[in-house]
């Protein structure tokens, strides 16, 4: 890939071309494409390919042919994860950085009384006075 000719990168249907070139390419060669592989056959970097993924710039022309080549190596990333094809750090490192996975927890916290329901302060008063008239200093 590192001798491969430019493309012209405005041009939505070379750049599909040159997509589905890196799938083949990576079939013939037994090797397992990345993103960061398919971005070289491009002749951009990661981020920009990841800016057409996000339509943030050519997202009118590149889009629908970015994010199916990146739903494609998603798939291929869970089905190596599934099969222990690669090894599960690794795995998850590309999950969190490439396919936007998080490690997520959700606490709810809701105030609970051990106690039972609070009474109301007045009602509190009135339960005391009526147990304990002695103590009536009104």
């Amino acid at each position: 890939m590192w001798d491969l000719p430019p493309i012209d990168i405005a041009d939505a249907e070379k750049v599909e071309e040159r997509i589905r070139w890196y799938f083949t390419y990576c079939i013939q060669d037994d090797m397992k494409p990345t993103v960061s592989g398919l971005a070289m056959a491009l002749g951009i970097d990661r981020k920009t390919l990841n800016n057409w993924n996000r339509g943030e710039t050519r997202g009118v022309t590149h889009l629908p042919i970015v994010k199916k080549a990146m739903a494609a190596l998603e798939i291929l990333w869970e089905d190596y994860m599934q099969n222990g094809k690669i090894n599960p750090v690794s795995g998850i490192f590309l999950g969190k950085n490439h396919f936007g996975y998080t490690d997520k927890q959700e606490i709810v916290v809701e105030p609970k009384n051990p106690l039972g329901d609070a009474d109301d302060p007045e009602a509190i008063k009135q339960k005391y006075l009526a147990e304990h008239p002695e103590d009536d200093d009104n």
